[in-house]
């Protein structure tokens, strides 16, 4: 566990996420239920899911208000848009597919520490971009995340994986 304190530290450190946007977001989701909230005079311990909830939501580059939906909706996100009603639990949605991404990298499996995770800003997907060119890409169930979901642009970030996982072992250790 970390302190939201050391938490925004370190996403500062090592993502260049600015601290009070962070902490904003970070009240944001506190507020919703997404992440603890801690206790008067106690700050707030945050597991590795918390983390990783957080960055994504300041990836998404959405309003205040809308960094819980956003969260919300990484968590629903899954391969290809798949229904996974009936499937295979087996199967990862967005949060365990970046989960062990960042796992694979802090242990420096295979090729992890060089991937990227692309967070889109207008839509609702997320994409693991790999170095040899495999994609994988999540969005909401019954969207095709291959098509565009709007006439407008695409605006996207791009996180670098060793960045979140150096973040993560600093936070949580090796």
């Amino acid at each position: 566990m970390a302190s939201l304190n050391n938490v925004l530290d370190s996403i500062e450190r090592h993502l260049d996420f600015p601290r009070s946007r962070s902490a904003g977001i970070a009240r944001r989701l506190q507020e919703a239920d997404l992440m603890p909230i801690g206790a008067p005079g106690v700050s707030p311990e945050l597991d590795e899911d918390n983390v990783l909830d957080l960055v994504i939501a300041l990836a998404c580059d959405v309003t205040l208000h809308e960094a819980p939906d956003a969260v919300r909706s990484y968590h629903q996100m899954t391969p290809g848009g798949t229904s996974l009603v009936d499937a295979l639990s087996a199967i990862p949605n967005a949060p365990i597919a970046v989960s062990i991404l960042v796992e694979d990298a802090r242990s420096s499996v295979g090729d992890a520490r060089a991937s990227k995770i692309e967070v889109s800003c207008n839509w609702r997907a997320v994409a693991i971009h790999r170095p040899i060119g495999a994609v994988k890409r999540f969005s909401q169930p019954g969207v095709h995340c291959a098509h565009w979901q709007t006439n407008g642009h695409h605006k996207s970030i791009t996180i670098n994986v060793v960045a979140l996982a150096d973040a993560l072992d600093e936070l949580f250790g090796e």
